[in-house]
């Protein structure tokens, strides 16, 4: 064998080359004196010195020997290699450590021969080699043929090889596996192409000890068989192997069921959608066994569907019509059956049922039957090239139950699921708050109702606390009095304040009912009506029954005011036709219009008792309307101590309106005159100007009173309703006022602030709607 001398097989150990004469090791000395082949060696497994009978087993000089790795001698790889993982672990033990080998030996001259080699590990750096020759066990000896013939007893494949890879013995097991005719044959030759090298390499490994792996090999008939080989061998040349042959097919197909078993189970859970989940089953099912689709076929709301599932393609799922629906004598049918086809795809009957199908396939079907019967149908269609045999259909066969019962609880949930949004319509198209809430008092459901009512959508008012963190109630322990009350009697209804969203208060009647499972409780029902519409319509009532009143009032004045007034605005201009002084002139006009503008109010009186409109609208200036009011009731201003200011503005156009300037006078003397009250020790009154959003103006009296409580604000535009003493105020001013806004299409804004004074803020459109016809004159008007 020629065996390049190179420093290769220093890669046992990295110590530096030693070298040393003879004379000066003392262990080189004894050498001579053994008539046994035998080498001095340092820890690199580098010759240090060789005796003579070593050099002549070798054929060589010692001189030659000495300074090169003694493994360039070991005839066989396997060997080398074996040596020399044992010789690095020596270097690693204590001195007088030692381990022995059967190796080969490769002379310069002449065959291989075979010697029991010890290395005894002498001191840190060196290693004694002494050399035995051994002799080869023959496999044909009478030993082994006992061994031969106890194998052949054995259930296990067992193949004996000899030192060239050939099957020199095989028993009748695999025989039975891998064919009759194999002795003879090199083990090589019944691998496949894929396993050549993994099955040369445990044959190489195995003279070193044993060698266990998987490979696939080929029967005489071409069959691919998978097996497992134990390998093991004796370390002479030409000394048999033992081959264990274990046949895997069977291990593997139930690996391979148990695979597809627990991908289905996984699949069957995989989502809270019962049609993605079985047809995530399905797909499992047809890439497991090469199914070109997979179908379902179930029952569902009074209606057949088809789910399709392929390999590689997202699932369909298909509603049939009220016609269609599979063969009744399907449900009696046991186990699988074939699938009607005509060329290739299903007869006419299932066409609508089943859709297309590949015009190379066959196809399968089976009931699905779980506790209640039959829930569906599943059919497979494959290839009709590559049919499926026993173990794909007992496969199926063992899926079925599990696809079965993950379809009845699909079913089921989509059953429920359908019956709850059912509810939910139903309680959605309620008028009334409905809901039901936990023992807890949290919100379990919510309907749109209430959703409308207060403002907050279902997601956000479920598992939310009734009354404190949703719907909050107005007087908290007003609702926990009514909690604790329909706890202890089951029952209860009263009404009361909840906030929105907004926190706007909501008056509902509120009724509830205890939900119990015997004696426990699991949680209430409520229902609420909200009491809004009908607070306004008594409102409305109220009103009308004050309207009444005041008509009766101003039907009862009119006649016994109308008569002096007349008298006054009659002389007023009987005067007025006579030549007088400018100055009287000026009083005596001045007394005319304001005995019109009372004739006026009285009609403003009846008006707004009758709901009434005023007379014709013209276009006003709105700064001459305020300047004409504040110098008629200058006089009235200076006896009170007010002063009225009006706010400079700068406007790009002027403040005309379309409005009765009569009426709109009235509004602003009664904002005037309640500001005056306000003021007892006298103040001023500022009047601002201006121009509003949409084509509006604006026109605000403040003043430095002392303010609007709180608590009556919401009261203050109602009829009747005063804070002045009695005698100095019939509560109508400012209903007045607001009902002539409103007429016009306005709105009056108040702001107050508790001890620093009142504002009024009113807003006209400048095209005001138009006023209604006015209704004929009342036989209690006067005349």
């Amino acid at each position: 064998m020629d065996v390049k001398r190179t420093s290769s097989f220093k890669l046992l150990g990295q110590g530096p080359r030693l070298e040393v004469e003879e004379h000066e090791r003392a262990h080189a000395q004894v050498l001579r004196g053994l008539s046994l082949p035998a080498a001095l060696l340092d820890a690199s497994g580098i010759v240090l010195a060789a005796n003579r009978a070593l050099a002549e087993v070798l054929r060589m000089d010692r001189s030659t020997i000495e300074g090169e790795p003694v493994l360039m001698w070991i005839r066989r790889p396997n060997e080398r290699e074996a040596f020399g993982r044992e010789f690095l672990g020596l270097r690693k033990r204590s001195p007088g450590q030692a381990f022995t080998r059967d190796l080969e030996l490769a002379p310069s001259l002449g065959p291989a021969l075979r010697f029991r080699v010890r290395a005894a590990k002498l001191d840190a750096h060196e290693v004694l080699l002494t050399f035995e020759r051994s002799q080869v066990a023959d496999a044909e000896t009478e030993f082994g043929r006992a061994v031969t013939r106890a194998l052949d007893g054995l259930d296990q494949g067992v193949l004996l090889v000899d030192g060239e890879g050939r099957i020199v013995h095989a028993n009748p097991s695999v025989q039975d596996l891998l064919g009759d005719a194999i002795v003879g044959r090199g083990l090589l030759e019944l691998a496949e192409p894929a396993f050549l090298d993994q099955l040369g390499r445990g044959l190489a490994l195995a003279r070193d000890g044993s060698w266990i792996g998987e490979i696939d090999l080929k029967r005489l008939d071409g069959e691919t068989v998978p097996v497992e080989l134990s390998l093991a061998a004796g370390s002479g040349e030409g000394a048999p192997a033992v081959v264990l042959c274990r046949d895997l097919r069977e291990s593997r197909r139930r690996a391979f069921e148990a695979q597809i078993t627990a991908q289905v189970d996984r699949a069957l859970v995989s989502s809270a959608e019962p049609r993605e989940a079985i047809s995530a089953a399905c797909q499992a099912l047809a890439r497991g066994l090469g199914a070109l689709r997979v179908i379902v076929l179930t029952r569902f709301s009074g209606h057949w569907e088809r789910w399709t599932t392929a390999q590689d393609s997202p699932p369909r799922f298909v509603p049939l019509s009220a016609s269609t629906r599979p063969p009744s004598a399907w449900a009696q049918d046991r186990g699988m059956h074939p699938l009607e086809l005509v060329g290739g795809h299903p007869a006419p009957a299932l066409a609508a049922l089943l859709g297309e199908f590949n015009a190379a396939a066959t196809g399968l079907r089976m009931a699905l039957r779980a506790t209640g019967g039959v829930v569906g149908y599943l059919v497979c269609a494959f290839d009709r090239r590559e049919p499926w045999g026993d173990e794909e259909l007992g496969l199926v066969a063992t899926l079925a139950p599990q696809l079965a019962m993950g379809l009845a609880n699909g079913l089921l949930m989509l059953e429920t699921r359908a019956l709850a949004a059912y509810q939910a319509r139903v309680l959605d198209q309620t008028t009334v708050l409905l809901n039901s809430l936990d023992a807890e008092g949290r919100v379990v459901t919510w309907n749109r109702a209430s959703e409308r009512l207060v403002g907050i959508s279902s997601d956000d008012a479920k598992g939310r606390l009734f009354g404190l963190e949703v719907a909050r109630a107005q007087d908290l322990p007003r609702w926990r009095e009514m909690w604790s009350t329909l706890l202890r009697d089951g029952v209860m209804a009263r009404e009361i304040i909840l906030l929105g969203a907004e926190d706007d208060e909501i008056p509902v009647h509120l009724e509830g009912r205890l939900l119990r499972d015997g004696s426990e409780v699991k949680g209430a029902v409520l229902v609420g009506l909200d009491l809004r519409i009908r607070r306004a319509l008594e409102k409305q009532v109220l009103q009308s029954q004050k309207m009444a009143a005041v008509g009766l009032l101003a039907a009862g004045i009119a006649h016994e005011i109308n008569n002096p007034l007349s008298g006054v605005v009659g002389y007023s201009k009987l005067l007025l036709e006579k030549p007088l002084e400018p100055k009287i002139r000026e009083k005596v006009e001045r007394i005319a219009a304001s005995g019109e503008r009372c004739r006026k109010i009285v009609e403003g009186v009846l008006l707004f008792s009758r709901s009434q409109q005023g007379g014709e609208r013209t276009e006003v200036d709105l700064a001459t309307l305020v300047d004409r009011v504040v110098r008629v009731g200058e006089y009235q201003w200076k006896m009170h101590n007010v002063r009225i200011l009006r706010e400079p503005e700068q406007l790009e156009r002027p403040l005309t309106l379309m409005a009765d300037a009569d009426q709109i006078e009235q509004v602003l003397l009664n904002l005037l005159s309640n500001a005056v009250d306000a003021m007892p020790r006298g103040g001023t009154i500022r009047i601002r100007l201006g121009e509003g959003e949409a084509d509006t103006v604006i026109f605000a009296v403040s003043d430095e009173g002392m303010g609007i409580p709180e608590e009556i604000r919401h009261s203050i535009f109602d009829p009747f309703f005063s804070t002045k003493e009695i005698g100095k105020g019939t509560g109508l001013g400012l209903s007045i006022s607001y009902g002539i806004v409103r007429d016009h299409g306005g709105d009056i804004l108040l702001e107050s602030q508790p001890g620093r004074g009142t504002t009024f803020t009113v807003t006209l459109p400048r095209e005001g709607p138009p006023p209604p016809t006015a209704p004929p004159p009342s036989d209690t008007e006067p005349s």
